[in-house]
């Protein structure tokens, strides 16, 4: 009877060592795909860096030019002179340098607006 309870230890003794030693390999895998995954994840930060750098840049500089190009237009539809819905040659001149400027940012890859 004693033998039995000496292979029941000992088979528990092996199942539980087994056990941990799977569970560390386990671990050990899922630290060093996660540490491939950070890694990668960084490469992909820097490699996007200058271009977000870029983009911000060119995203300021617009905001200034429409800025400027929105004053004009209220200014120019605001005008008590305009009573009529036509194009004139201050019209054309605003559109035209909308599209001048939607053509002159830097940074992204759409196309150019057609002009006139």
């Amino acid at each position: 009877m004693k033998w039995r309870y000496a292979l029941l230890a000992l088979v528990v003794a092996i199942s539980t060592t087994a056990l941990i030693a799977w569970r560390s390999g386990w671990n050990a895998h899922a630290d060093h795909i996660n540490a491939l995954a950070a890694d990668k994840k960084d490469k992909a930060e820097k490699a996007i860096q200058p271009v977000e750098e870029k983009a911000a840049v060119a995203s300021a500089e617009a905001k200034v030019i429409y800025r400027t190009i929105n004053r004009d237009v209220v200014k120019y539809v605001q005008s008590p002179d305009r009573t009529r819905c036509d194009f004139d040659d201050e019209s054309v001149r605003l559109r035209q340098r909308a599209i001048d400027a939607a053509n002159a940012i830097s940074g992204f890859d759409a196309g150019t607006v057609q002009g006139k």
